[in-house]
This record gives structure tokens, sequence and C-alpha cells, in this order.
């Protein structure tokens, strides 16, 4: 029995579920990265899930280089999904960065058995996310062989010889209600079954516990101008262009702006959509600030970058 799934972060934006609604069986959340980062999107994604009746699962990009690391991300992955029931697998999400690239196979795989053990004694359903080269080259262990996989291979085919359960097909998908590319995806197993008569994933809580809404952010944050400041500067600071901010303040000159001089900043700006390269930056630095895979921000931003992803430069402005 198959099931179509997406698999969502704040990448997505603003997303409309009565758009998306019968158009999925399933979705995965990210709820955070590294040690320790939420990201701003899983409660409204969760909560629109819920209002459309799509059930879904969750999962955490880790960026651990030690048992220890991995610990701290386990335990802080365990202490946001307490507050739900979710009928899909909860997942780590184990990609190359400029962090883990240079892990010994056996480390990566003591980094990974430590957090899905401690999630899996937690109570819940876990499984591992990761490519093609990674689930045959470092995590290809026996150690491992006990969590299920969520494979992700941009296919017309799998062609991963071990068990799996879930499919990540292809990067560039597109459903009503998202605006841009999605990741699909394809469950093999009937997780919501599984889980729910082994009485995992809080699934036998008699209550449904739910975090309160937070409290409404302000539309804006205001920035007052010290001496020496600039516009791109202050931008840059923001993850913003110097445009963006320029015509959001009614600025018609850009290079004229005054100590004592209030410039709002979008709230958007505090989970920017953008990034100004600065002096020493690297693009797998940047990628891992924001908890995205560095070839996907190369992919996003091919025209400003161009052929050689090595070489970035400050003041360009790239898409996150």
């Amino acid at each position: 029995m198959e099931k179509r799934g997406i698999d969502i972060s704040y990448h997505q934006g603003n997303i409309d579920f009565n758009a998306l609604k019968g158009n999925v069986d399933f979705a995965m959340v990210r709820t955070s990265y590294g040690d320790f980062y939420e990201d701003p999107k899983y409660k409204e994604y969760i909560n629109g899930l819920n209002s459309i009746g799509v059930p879904y699962g969750l999962y955490h990009f880790s960026y651990a280089t030690t048992v220890t690391e991995a610990e701290k991300e386990a335990d802080g992955f365990i202490n946001i999904i307490k507050n739900y029931k979710p009928l899909y697998p909860v997942a780590l999400d184990v990609e190359s960065s400029s962090e883990t690239e240079n892990l010994r196979g056996d480390e990566l795989v003591d980094i990974v058995d430590t957090f899905c053990s401690k999630v899996q004694s937690a109570g819940y359903y876990v499984v591992i996310y990761a490519n093609l080269s990674y689930l045959n080259g470092k995590l290809n262990s026996n150690k491992l062989d006990e969590y299920d996989k969520w494979l992700a291979q941009w296919s017309a085919a799998p062609t991963y010889t071990k068990p799996f359960g879930m499919w990540q097909y292809s990067s560039s998908g597109d459903k009503p209600g998202i605006s841009g590319n999605v990741d699909l995806d394809v469950a093999y197993k009937d997780y919501p079954n599984i889980i729910k008569t082994a009485g995992l994933n809080n699934s036998n809580n008699d209550s449904n516990p739910v975090e309160p809404p937070e409290p409404s952010k302000p539309e804006t944050v205001n920035y007052v101008v010290k001496k020496g400041d600039t516009l791109s500067g202050i931008a840059s600071r923001y993850g913003l262009s110097y445009q963006t901010l320029a015509e959001y303040n009614n600025i018609s000159n850009p290079d004229k702006i005054y100590p004592n001089q209030i410039i709002k900043i979008p709230s958007n700006g505090i989970t920017p959509d953008t990034y100004v390269v600065k002096k020493n930056d690297t693009l797998s630095g940047i990628a891992q600030k924001f908890g995205m895979n560095w070839k996907t921000l190369y992919e996003n931003n091919k025209s400003v970058i161009g052929s050689n992803p090595d070489l970035i430069k400050p003041g360009q402005v790239l898409k996150l």
C-alpha cells in the first residue's frame, strides 16, 4: 500500500493548506536542525496539516560530529516531539556538511546510532534519512539495520538493496498551495497502523498535548542607526538586501541615512529569505547556518554564483 507525500521546512514559505488538501497523503515536517535551532515554520505547518486531516511525521537535520553532540541533539528533538502525536515516523536527517563530511564511517555510525537509540528508547518510531551514497557507504553498517530507512534517491526507481520504508524520489515536485519546488516521497508501509498498534509516538496518551500558540510577532523590528552605519550593512545583519530595506522604509537614496534614524526591519527579516555574502564566507558555512545542504543552496543561486561554487563574493545576495 503506497502513500504519496511531501517533506517540508521553512524554505517552502507560506503554504495554502486548503489548496493542498486532497493532493497529499502525508507530510514530513522539519522541526529543527543542529544544536539546537527550531524551524520557524514547523508549528504553523503542523497546525495546517491537522486542519486538513493530513497525517505527518517529524524530522531533525543533524550537524553532530561527536556522540556527545548527538545526545544533545536527540534531547532537543525529544523535547519538541513530545508535544505531538505524529502518525508517521520521526526521522534523523543525515547529510554531508562542512562539519560532518570529514567524519569516518564508524564515527558517523556511532553518532547516528546514539541519536536514534535515544529517541527510540523515548517511545518513538525512528527512521534514518540519507541519500543512496551515504546508505551504501558511511552508513552501511549492521549496527544501523534495526532502524527503518528513508531513502533519498532522485531517480525513476530506487536501487537501494537493503529494506527501506520511504523513498524521496524528487526535489522538484509541484503541489497546489506551495510556491516553488517541494520534495516528493512515497511511503511503502502503513505507518499510522504500525505506530498506533505499537503505542509509539505518544499515540497511547489519552491527552492530546499541543503547545500553546506563540505570541504574534511584531510586523517590524526597529533599528536605530548608529554613526558609521550603512544601509547595506544593516540589511546584511538581518539577511536582507539593501534594496529590500530601502523599499520597505521609503528611502529614496540608500546612500543617505543618518544617526538616530529608525529603520524598520520586516519581521520576515528575522527568518531571512536571502543572505548577503560577507568576507570569508563559504557556501557550506552559509548552508550550515540555515540548516541547508550546500548543493541545494548552490543550485538555487547558480545564476548569481556562476560555475564555481567555491567562488562566492562579498555583497552577493543569495536566495535561501
